[in-house]
């Protein structure tokens, strides 16, 4: 019966393995919610309140999410501290932006006539970085100290990394799109559920 266990245990191992690899390029967007209507780039946006997500990522410095873009080229993401933002500033990054080759981050303050400013704050070489076949996981980490990071789930390393001297809050965020359709998944899960639920069929498989 050890014997039998014991190959229990290994199997599991082996799924979850075969699990973390991805062998599905859109098992990465498995649990999120699905945004495919995403309005213009001067539309009245609508924002959420991030406090109505189920799987913001904390830190004792800092919040994350995890948000996955599909779509050709310039997926937008916007945030700010209030649901209507306007006559204030917003943070607006621009992933796989300038025909799928850079990516940047602004300070845009957009009046109440929707005429809009942006402040530069950072640009970065980002050649393929989208796709229209398959999704690509972002996290977007929001520091309290203002720094900001955005990197592709599973790398060390931030490609895009700036400081926002306004340390504005990522309290409600939108969504939007330059000349292409792009869907986006949001409120995604981490890994860590995975892992619990790794160790919890773990922990109940018993050697007899």
């Amino acid at each position: 019966m050890k014997l039998w266990s014991v190959v229990v245990i290994v199997v599991l191992v082996k799924v979850f393995d075969v699990a973390a690899l991805h062998r599905n390029p859109f098992d990465v967007i498995r649990g999120c919610k699905q945004y495919d209507k995403g309005g213009d780039y001067d539309a009245a946006l609508t924002y959420f309140p991030t406090t109505s997500l189920l799987h913001v990522g904390y830190t004792k410095n800092s919040k994350y999410f995890k948000i996955a873009i599909l779509g050709p080229n310039d997926g937008i993401i916007r945030y700010g501290d209030s649901l209507f933002p306007y006559d204030k500033y917003v943070i607006e990054i621009v992933l796989g932006g300038w025909g799928n080759t850079r990516s940047a981050a602004r300070h845009q303050y957009r009046k109440a006539s929707n005429e809009n400013n942006n402040v530069q704050l950072v640009d970065a070489q980002t050649p393929n970085l989208l796709s229209q076949f398959e999704p690509t996981m972002f996290v977007l980490e929001v520091f309290h100290s203002g720094t900001v990071q955005v990197s592709i789930d599973g790398q060390d390393h931030p490609f895009l990394s700036f400081s926002d001297s306004k340390r504005i809050p990522a309290n409600y965020m939108a969504i939007t799109k330059w000349d292409k359709d792009v869907v986006y998944f949001y409120d995604c899960p981490s890994l860590e559920g995975a892992n619990v639920l790794y160790n919890s069929l773990l922990l109940n498989c018993t050697v007899v």
